[in-house]
C-alpha cells in the first residue's frame, strides 16, 4: 500500500487555520454589529430579552413523584409469570 506523504496535511492544516480565522474574524464583526444595534435601541443585552413577557412563575407546585422502580428480581419473575397461561 503507498504511503502518503507527510507534507500535505501540514499544508492544509495551514490553509484550515486560515479559514478559522477568517470565520472568527466574522463572527467578532457581527457581535459588534449586534452590540451597536442593541446599544442603538436601548435594551440591554445582559437583561431579560422580553420584560413585557416574564417567565411563569412555580406557583407552588411540585412535580409528581416518579413511580417505583422495580428491581431486575421482579422485572425477571413478572416475565415468566405473564407468559403463564
Amino acid at each position: 500500500m503507498k504511503r502518503k506523504n507527510d507534507s500535505h496535511p501540514r499544508q492544509y492544516g495551514k490553509e484550515d487555520l486560515g479559514f478559522l480565522d477568517d470565520r472568527m474574524q466574522l463572527l467578532e464583526t457581527v457581535r459588534e454589529m449586534i452590540d451597536i444595534e442593541l446599544e442603538r435601541r436601548g435594551v440591554n443585552p445582559e437583561g431579560n430579552p422580553h420584560p413585557g413577557n416574564p417567565p411563569p412563575e412555580s406557583m407552588g407546585r411540585t412535580p409528581p413523584d416518579p413511580p417505583p422502580r422495580r428491581t431486575l428480581w421482579q422485572r425477571i419473575v413478572s416475565f415468566f409469570t405473564g407468559c403463564l397461561p
